[in-house]
């Protein structure tokens, strides 16, 4: 994934299709790696200039996974590289703790799930 490609969609300036269109690949062979026996994913993220992520760059991801405009398998891979970039840092505890979440594979997480955590971390602020 591009960072300007994310940066772009967290700001609105490119739709959640768009992003989709270009990490499709990437995030399906991520999942099918880590759904391997001892198999791990790697998130890809190019290096861009430093960006504050800030709760509305989240309510915007999350809210995209809640509509369904992103499949719920790029939550991870995206929290991931918004995580593991230095390019990226966030502005508050609760987008980190909403970064966090999203990038638990633990567990698969649901639309319910996702506009529940939505709810939450929002009203933690």
């Amino acid at each position: 994934m591009r960072h300007s490609s994310l940066s772009s969609f967290l700001n609105g300036a490119t739709s959640a299709k768009e992003l989709w269109q270009e990490i499709d690949a990437e995030v399906n062979e991520c999942v099918a790696a880590t759904a391997k026996r001892g198999g791990i994913g790697h998130v890809i993220i190019t290096d861009g200039p430093s960006m504050r992520v800030k709760w509305h760059h989240v309510d915007k991801l999350l809210g995209e996974l809640a509509d369904e405009k992103l499949p719920l398998s790029a939550a991870s891979y995206i929290a991931d590289a918004l995580i593991m970039s230095d390019d990226f840092h966030w502005d508050d505890e609760a987008v980190a703790e909403a970064l966090f979440f999203l990038s638990d594979e633990s567990a698969p997480q649901t639309l319910a799930e996702i506009e529940a955590a939505r709810s939450r971390f929002s009203t933690a602020r």
